[in-house]
């Protein structure tokens, strides 16, 4: 999602690079943009591979909530992958109600170090016949 302000910045200057596809949430006829995008990038061998969170959301570590749809629809291979945070030192969930962005940086940066389990699973492709909701939810 594209921001405003000092993360607008570090989305256009730092993560420029990464061959990002950022989308307006506020915009309805935009998802269509972002799924013709999506599916392009997906599509070209010579661009990175996607990596999506198909929550919609971010969530604090604690559980998994169901995915959306969208990104199951463009008809690319899928390859979970599971990370899970130690908050041993510092806790990289950020709520905007508890505190700003830039103070959650800081506590990131100046943090001893942040720990975390990652593993990836076999990628899912979508079955014959399969809708998007149905793939999502397997």
């Amino acid at each position: 999602q594209r921001h405003k302000g000092i993360v607008r910045f570090l989305q256009e200057v730092v993560l420029g690079c990464l061959q990002c596809v950022w989308f307006d949430r506020g915009e309805i006829k935009d998802r269509t943009a972002v799924a013709r995008k999506l599916k392009e990038h997906a599509n070209d061998p010579t661009r990175n591979p996607l990596l999506v969170f198909p929550e919609g959301t971010c969530v604090n570590n604690e559980y998994v909530i169901q995915f959306k749809k969208g990104i199951f629809e463009i008809g690319a291979p899928v390859v979970p992958v599971a990370i899970k945070y130690n908050k041993m030192f510092v806790d990289p969930f950020w709520n905007s109600r508890a505190q700003s962005f830039p103070m959650h940086l800081v506590e990131l940066m100046t943090s001893w170090c942040l720990i975390c389990e990652v593993w990836y699973l076999k990628p899912h492709y979508r079955r014959e016949n399969e809708s998007a909701e149905d793939f999502a939810g397997r």
